[in-house]
């Protein structure tokens, strides 16, 4: 009887420290072939056939659906350009250019994964069709709590979060270069104190 609480202790202890060392090398391999251009990052290689072993663990235990080379990529941010984390209690101004594409989306998420609830009547994602533009193909808009002029996504809560944007049908998914490409600035402008 000894022997088997010994073997079952052995078994649990091996499952517990197995999953335990998993868990923490899927988080320190995280930044492994991401490319950062300013407050963005992105895997280029994430959902293809040759992303490395804890990309596809990864995708594996969150459930996301990704975009193949030649269909897309999702660039990243959970900090302004300045370096401090995003936040929902605060306002931030992005602009500038994003690469070229046939569409661009973006969306704020929590650290969850899930959507950021926007405001009441407001669609929680920007969409480059309707954003309004400069005569040099600019934009500039607001991400935050309170309504804002012109381009506004709408998030509420408290916390941090990340903001995506996903470019699809661009020449940017099957580049190896990322670093060159001009993305949008991110500036903090304001957080309720409240």
């Amino acid at each position: 009887m000894r022997f088997l609480l010994l073997l079952a202790a052995t078994i649990a202890l091996a499952l517990g420290l197995g999953g335990w060392s998993a868990e923490r090398a899927l988080e320190a391999a995280a930044d492994l072939g991401t490319e950062t251009v300013g407050p963005w990052s992105a895997n280029p290689t994430a959902g293809s056939v040759d992303a490395d072993p804890y990309s596809k663990a990864r995708l594996a235990r969150i459930g996301n659906l990704t975009l193949g080379i030649g269909e897309g990529i999702q660039f990243r941010a959970s900090r302004d350009s300045t370096g401090q984390p995003l936040r929902l209690d605060c306002s931030y101004r992005l602009s500038g250019q994003t690469p070229p594409a046939r569409v661009w989306t973006l969306a704020a998420f929590g650290l969850d994964g899930r959507v950021v609830q926007p405001g009441a009547g407001r669609p929680g994602w920007l969409v480059s069709r309707n954003i309004i533009r400069a005569e040099d193909n600019s934009f500039t808009a607001t991400v935050g709590p309170r309504a804002a002029p012109g381009n506004w996504l709408s998030v509420q809560g408290s916390g941090s979060f990340v903001l995506t944007l996903t470019l699809y049908d661009t020449p940017a998914s099957s580049s190896s270069g990322l670093g060159d490409l001009e993305m949008p600035n991110l500036v903090r402008e304001a957080c309720d104190l409240g």
